[in-house]
């Protein structure tokens, strides 16, 4: 048996490092956004992020677009025309605070160690070097033997491409795999339809479709889905 994570919203507690620095954005930009209340300007930054990572995601733009057209679309209001060299200069307000925020679930360390016999590894979109910043910072570099980030090979969840090759690089058939993720459709049901037994980590209590997918609220209850899959 080999165990496959996530990263962001799975092991690492992405949703409150990205809502803090996205409160820290706007302090220091008040001025320039049409903005009265916090909570429209996290609505709108949210909306704007998940829009344009999904354009980065599907292969669409280069990170570098994506985090400069999320600017150009934040200030629009007040500045139509931003300089490349102008958002990346904004962004990097954003992405300083976000990066000193990075911290695991308190769930996380305590799964880890329960797993000490059996190999695991990472599966995540994202960019290969910001990722790598994350797992030592919070500690869990070496923890996995086998790492597989979408920007490495520019294929993203959910296409079966990166999950099959993090398997053949961990030598391993999904069959034999599980594969742990906070979101149903990217995660679970993607590595289901390669042949691993996805688990959705759903932390949030959403609502849950009457689908034969195993699902746990906390990384403290995998170990329920691992006693009936060979080892």
């Amino acid at each position: 048996m080999f165990v496959f994570f996530d990263i962001d919203a799975t092991l690492v507690d992405h949703d409150k490092a990205a809502e803090m620095a996205a409160s820290k954005f706007l302090q220091h930009f008040a001025h320039l956004l049409p903005y009265s209340h916090e909570a429209k300007f996290l609505k709108a930054w949210h909306e704007v992020s998940d829009r344009h990572n999904d354009l980065y995601f599907r292969g669409e733009v280069s990170l570098i677009e994506q985090r400069r057209n999320r600017m150009r679309e934040l200030f629009a209001h007040a500045e139509p025309v931003l300089s490349g060299e102008e958002a990346d200069t904004r962004f990097q307000v954003y992405l300083e605070h976000y990066e000193s925020n990075w911290n695991l679930f308190d769930d996380v360390l305590p799964c880890l160690d329960s797993l000490t016999r059996i190999p695991l590894g990472l599966i995540s979109n994202g960019d290969l070097e910001q990722q790598l910043r994350k797992l030592k910072q919070t500690n869990l570099d070496g923890r996995f033997s086998t790492i597989m980030v979408s920007s490495e090979i520019g294929v993203s969840k959910p296409k079966p491409e990166i999950f099959l090759e993090a398997c053949r690089r961990a030598g391993v058939s999904p069959e034999s795999c599980i594969y742990v993720g906070d979101r149903l459709d990217v995660d679970a049901l993607a590595s289901r339809a390669v042949g691993m037994k996805g688990v959705w980590l759903n932390r949030k209590e959403l609502p849950m479709p009457n689908l034969s997918v195993p699902v746990i609220s906390t990384l403290s209850e995998l170990e329920r889905c691992l006693a009936g899959h060979e080892r």
